[in-house]
C-alpha cells in the first residue's frame, strides 16, 4: 500500500502565537502566523521520509537538497494562502473533514479505522497530523477555485491547436509486445548447466511453433507466467541493453534467446513492433485538455502568490533555520 504521506499535499498547519507564547526560536513570520524552528523542522524531517519512501538512493541526497532549497518559500505560499483564506471567509468544516477521510480511505482501499491508523502509523503521522494536512488541503483549493480561474472550458479548437503545436509532447516511443520466459539461474554452481540446458530446450519448443503462452505458464519462473509471459507493450531503452538491442533488431513473430543475464535465462517473443507515432487527436483530448489546465494553473498560482507577497508582511529569520 502506498504511504498516506503522499496523498496530502499541504503539509503543515501553522499556529497564531502571542509573543508571550512563544518559546522558542522563530523562523517564519507571515503576518499573524508564525513558523517555529521545531515546525520547520519537523516538516524537513517529514520531507526526507517521503523521499526516501519513493527514489533510489542515488537519487535521495539531489532531492533532499532540493528540498532544503524550496521550502521556506513553500511553507511562506502555504502561510499566504491561509491568510487569504480567513480574508475571504473561506473555512473548512468537519463534516468535509469526514468526506475527505472517507474518499482517502477509498482511495487506498482501507476497510476499518484500525487499518488506516497502522497505514498513518507507517507514514509517521497521527490521526490529527492527517486531519490538520487534509484540512490544508481543503482550504487551498477552495481559495483556487475562488480566485483562480477554471480552464476547464477550453474548446475543441483551442485543444487541437495545441496538439498540432505541441505533437512531439505527445510522441509515443518506438515499442514492441512481447511475451517472456525466464529461467532463473540457480545458487548452486552444480546446476547451473541444467537451468541453461532446460531454457535452450524451451526456446527450441518455442521456435518450433508451440504454444507460447502455454510454455510460459508451464516453465517461466517469472511473476508474468499466470499471463503467459504476457509484459505488454514495452519501450525502446526500457530492457536491458542486450535484451532491448535483441528485441528492436527483430522483426514481429520473432523467438529471442534464450538470452544470458546475471538473474537467468531470458527468451522473448515479440508479438508486434509498434512505430514510434503521436497518437489520434481524438484519442488525446482530454489529456490535453488536463495538461493545458494544469500548466495554465502553475503559471496562475505563480502570478497568485506574488500578488499576496507584495502586500503581506513577510519576516525570515534565516539564523534560526534549523540545520536537519
Amino acid at each position: 500500500m502506498k504511504k498516506l504521506l503522499l496523498a496530502l499535499t499541504l503539509t503543515l498547519a501553522a499556529t497564531s502565537l502571542s509573543a508571550a507564547q512563544v518559546v522558542e526560536a522563530i523562523v517564519l513570520r507571515v503576518g499573524d502566523r508564525i513558523i517555529t524552528s521545531t515546525q520547520y523542522a519537523k516538516r524537513l524531517r517529514d520531507g526526507y521520509n517521503e523521499i526516501e519512501q519513493t527514489s533510489t538512493p542515488d537519487q535521495a541526497a539531489a532531492k533532499k537538497a532540493e528540498l532544503r532549497k524550496v521550502l521556506t518559500d513553500e511553507l511562506i505560499s502555504e502561510l499566504l494562502i491561509k491568510d487569504r483564506a480567513d480574508r475571504i471567509g473561506v473555512s473548512v468544516t468537519e463534516a468535509e473533514i469526514r468526506e475527505a477521510t472517507g474518499r482517502l480511505k477509498e482511495q487506498y482501499g482501507i476497510q476499518t479505522d484500525q487499518q488506516f491508523d497502522e497505514s498513518l502509523q507507517k507514514s509517521g503521522l497521527t490521526r490529527a497530523d492527517m486531519e490538520a494536512r487534509l484540512r490544508d488541503t481543503l482550504i487551498s483549493n477552495k481559495v483556487f477555485g475562488r480566485e483562480l480561474r477554471s480552464r476547464d472550458e477550453l474548446t475543441d479548437r483551442e485543444l487541437r491547436e495545441r496538439y498540432d503545436r505541441e505533437k512531439d509532447r505527445y510522441r509515443l516511443p518506438e515499442r514492441a509486445h512481447l511475451r517472456e520466459i525466464v529461467i532463473l539461474r540457480p545458487e548452486n554452481p552444480a546446476a547451473v548447466e541444467k537451468a541453461s540446458q532446460k531454457a535452450t530446450d524451451v526456446a527450441n519448443q518455442a521456435r518450433a511453433n508451440a504454444d507460447f503462452a502455454k510454455l510460459a505458464q508451464t516453465f517461466s519462473e517469472s511473476g508474468s507466467k499466470d499471463k503467459g509471459g504476457d509484459l505488454g507493450d514495452v519501450a525502446r531503452g526500457e530492457l536491458l541493453p542486450d535484451l532491448d538491442k535483441a528485441v528492436f533488431n527483430s522483426p514481429a513473430g520473432t523467438v529471442i534467446g534464450p538470452l544470458s543475464t546475471k538473474s537467468g535465462w531470458h527468451i522473448l517473443k515479440v508479438e508486434t513492433r509498434l512505430p514510434s507515432e503521436v497518437p489520434a487527436f481524438e484519442s488525446l483530448k482530454e489529456k490535453i485538455r488536463k495538461d493545458a489546465s494544469d500548466d495554465a494553473f502553475q503559471r496562475d498560482y505563480k502570478a497568485y502568490i506574488e500578488r499576496l507577497r507584495k502586500d503581506a508582511f513577510i519576516q525570515i529569520n534565516e539564523k534560526n533555520i534549523p540545520n536537519v
